[in-house]
């Protein structure tokens, strides 16, 4: 469903892109050359992961996740079509500590996502002010990541680290100010979600050769501060 929903949202976007277009050709709208042309974008702030799940260990359970606040970065490489259209590929870590899990030990156990996602921006630059509201979304990968001094239970336990590469997508929206014609500093709010994660560990302590450590999918809302730049 949320696959669905995605690809109606990109679909309505460049439906919208393209009437964008079409009107200022006919309006005869001037272009202003620094609204257009390749950019580079960072964001750093804060997440708080919601709903964790540990969904198995060595076989099905169900217990309740709950992580301290972490930490999201992204640096994103694009190009502004024009004053209210951008895309670009994204780059980023998005990643937590363990706090607890009922019935569980977790010793320095860190829950990562690198997340490589295509996204599409739009902009609504406010006439005669600095300010450029903005929203998009965007789809692509994650290479996730579980690495623990020690998580489970007196029974069984895994150690190290272990990986996956799983779907992820993502919604933003925020404001920016415009510093000069070409950078903007401003803030925003992200929410991401992946797809289940799974990490398999050897297991010597239950005679099998290995055992997997599955999550839920994270979902995080993210809120971060944002710098942008054309790059001519």
């Amino acid at each position: 469903m949320k696959h669905q929903c995605l690809v109606k949202v990109v679909g309505l976007a460049f439906c919208l892109a393209a009437a964008s277009v079409h009107a200022q050709y006919y309006s005869g709208e001037v272009y202003n050359p620094h609204d257009i042309g390749p950019y580079g974008r960072f964001d750093i702030g804060a997440s708080v992961f919601q709903n964790g799940q540990l969904n198995q260990f060595g076989g099905p359970v169900n217990r309740p996740v709950d992580y301290d606040v972490g930490f999201n970065f992204d640096a994103a490489f694009g190009y502004k079509f024009n004053k209210y259209l951008g895309a670009d590929i994204d780059f980023g870590v998005i990643g937590t500590q363990i706090n607890s899990v009922p019935g569980f030990f977790t010793s320095n156990s860190y829950l990562d996502n690198v997340p490589f996602m295509a996204n599409i921006t739009f902009f609504y630059p406010i006439p005669r002010t600095l300010i450029v509201p903005y929203i998009g979304g965007g789809a692509g990968g994650s290479f996730a990541s579980f690495n623990t001094d020690g998580f489970g239970t007196s029974s069984a336990a895994v150690f190290g680290y272990e990986s996956d590469v799983v779907f992820a997508w993502q919604a933003f929206a925020g404001v920016r100010i415009k510093l000069n014609k070409k950078m903007s500093l401003g803030i925003g709010y992200k929410y991401f979600a992946t797809q289940d994660e799974s990490f398999t560990y050897p297991n010597a302590s239950l005679g099998s050769p290995s055992l997997t450590v599955g999550f839920k999918g994270v979902q995080t809302h993210s809120a971060f501060i944002t710098f942008q730049a054309l790059f001519w």
